[in-house]
């Protein structure tokens, strides 16, 4: 079930970053060439947004979930989490090799 839990939060962070991705794009194009997102860039923007409330909403229930069934496997799965957060930001959010 943590496992399960763990997905969740990856499919959450990636949606996220989908997002957040188009919408820097779409800023940039503005600021840059002072062309506004087109209607097709606005629809992805509202789906890609809409992919991630799902995600978030699926994180939320799992995580409770798996609370409410292993505390001690939920505590150790936010440390985990926590631990990933720190690393990344040790990096700027970005992984190298």
């Amino acid at each position: 079930m943590a496992l399960d839990t763990l997905r969740c939060f990856n499919s959450m962070e990636t949606t996220k970053r989908r997002h957040i991705d188009l919408l820097t794009l779409l800023d940039s194009k503005k600021k840059r060439f002072n062309l506004d997102p087109t209607g097709d860039e606005k629809l992805l923007l509202e789906a890609l947004l809409r992919d991630h409330d799902g995600e978030v909403a699926a994180f939320a229930s799992a995580s409770a979930a798996l609370k409410a069934r292993d505390a001690a496997a939920h505590a150790a799965l936010f440390v985990y989490i926590g631990k990933l957060a720190g690393a990344l930001a040790e990096t700027g959010g970005k992984v190298e090799h």
